[in-house]
């Protein structure tokens, strides 16, 4: 059984209260267990459970991880990020951030600031580690007014102690021109999500294809972070072993592929342009076939224009406890046939049977890889095959909820 949480107090003070909302964008999404948020934010289970401990603020590239992971609204969590830790050096009696001090009178885009955090290669689990004493380095607007007065010394102590940082913790600086040797890159300024290399590196290619040439590879363990993602050709996940069509993009415009990283765009996240990038699924359709039989084998089968992966849930009770309480469930996900994705699904091998001639809710989801919310949807309703009857379907009008969505289109490994 894993362990409760220890009870937080938003009232405490910006530390817990941010914590506390951390834990509640968790619950909002089902409340996934942290391995499994880890398999979406590419940052292990223990620092994500850190991050919304209440014992330390996390860094800004794990809060964002942390919230995309739980499909929430990363650019305000970017926004509430600043804002505690700003509150937490004014209450330490910290010394000068390494941004300009903000003009009370000023102008400029105020919400506009990121962390960018100092990252160790080498940690044990793969995941992102910093110094306990050394705080996220924060770039924030122009200073103006009485701000300037400050900025040269802070910035050259500043700049002195981030150059002395990234020798110690990551070696000389190469530019990521090196094929043999890139070392990781710094983290952008705003990165719309992270990911985390794993494996054999993540391959940095000038378009979404494959047979685009290579131009660098970042070690696993590398940080990346990323201003949005496309839709291109389908790269086998080597976690999961399913087709991920998405690949995410650098600010250079470079792509890596989605499959080859652990990370996932926030659910709010739309596909952007890139170099062979292919348009988003807009319309699928949903078939079910099954003979007169006892048994209530269905095989459901997807079509539609640029859908390249297929997801299938259904809904129905799991527990014969409580045949009343009916959710979303997986049935399968699949890229791996063309033109139709298809799935078998047996509801009579069920723990609360669903039995011939009965009618289930189903839904067909074109999704772009796992952990994706989907795009293009369908929903019907399946009567199952009986001795006499074959199965059919009834299209439905709704529209297919996030909850259905994020079922269809889930690792299928996850639980």
């Amino acid at each position: 059984m894993a362990r409760r949480e220890r009870p937080l107090d938003p009232a405490a003070g910006p530390l817990e209260a941010f914590a506390h909302d951390l834990r509640a964008v968790r619950a909002a999404a089902g409340e996934p267990t942290y391995r499994r948020l880890a398999q979406l934010a590419g940052y292990s289970a223990s620092t994500l459970s850190e991050a919304a401990s209440g014992a330390r603020l996390p860094t800004l590239a794990v809060t964002l991880a942390f919230v995309g992971a739980c499909s929430g609204d990363t650019e305000a969590w970017e926004h509430r990020w600043k804002e505690v830790h700003d509150a937490l050096q004014v209450s330490d009696g910290a010394p000068p951030s390494c941004a300009p001090e903000e003009d009370a009178g000023a102008g400029g885009d105020a919400g506009g600031t990121a962390g960018a955090e100092l990252i160790r290669a080498d940690a044990p689990d793969g995941s992102p580690a910093a110094p306990r004493d050394v705080r996220p380095i924060i770039f924030g607007p122009v200073a103006t007014g009485r701000a300037k007065r400050n900025i040269a010394a802070v910035a050259a102590g500043c700049l002195l102690a981030a150059g002395l940082l990234v020798v110690g913790l990551n070696g000389p600086w190469r530019g990521g021109e090196s094929k043999e040797s890139p070392g990781c890159p710094s983290m952008p300024r705003n990165p719309k999500f992270t990911a985390t290399a794993y494996g054999d590196g993540a391959p940095v290619r000038s378009g979404a294809a494959l047979a685009r040439p290579s131009s660098t590879t970042y070690a696993a363990g590398c940080v990346l972070g990323f201003t949005g993602f496309c839709i291109g050709e389908k790269v086998t996940d080597r976690t999961a072993g399913i087709p991920d069509s998405r690949w995410f993009i650098l600010p250079d415009g470079h792509v890596v592929p989605s499959a080859l990283v652990h990370g996932n765009p926030p659910a709010h996240l739309a596909p952007a342009a890139c170099t062979d990038a292919r348009p988003a699924p807009k319309r699928i359709s949903l078939k079910a076939t099954g003979p007169p039989s006892p048994d209530p084998r269905v095989i459901l089968t997807a079509t539609g224009p640029q859908v390249q992966m297929a997801g299938f849930a259904a809904y129905y009770a799991a527990d014969p406890a409580h045949p009343e309480l009916r959710l979303w469930h997986q049935i399968g996900l699949t890229g791996d046939a063309d033109p139709a994705l298809s799935v078998a699904w047996r509801p009579d091998k069920l723990p609360a049977p669903v039995h011939a001639g009965d009618r289930v809710l189903v839904a067909a989801v074109a999704c772009l890889g796992g952990g994706d919310s989907g795009y293009a949807a369908s929903l019907a309703s399946l009567k199952l095959p009986g001795p006499r009857t074959g199965a059919s379907l009834a299209p439905q009008s709704a529209t297919v909820d996030q909850v259905a969505r994020r079922a269809a289109c889930q690792y299928p490994s996850a639980s």
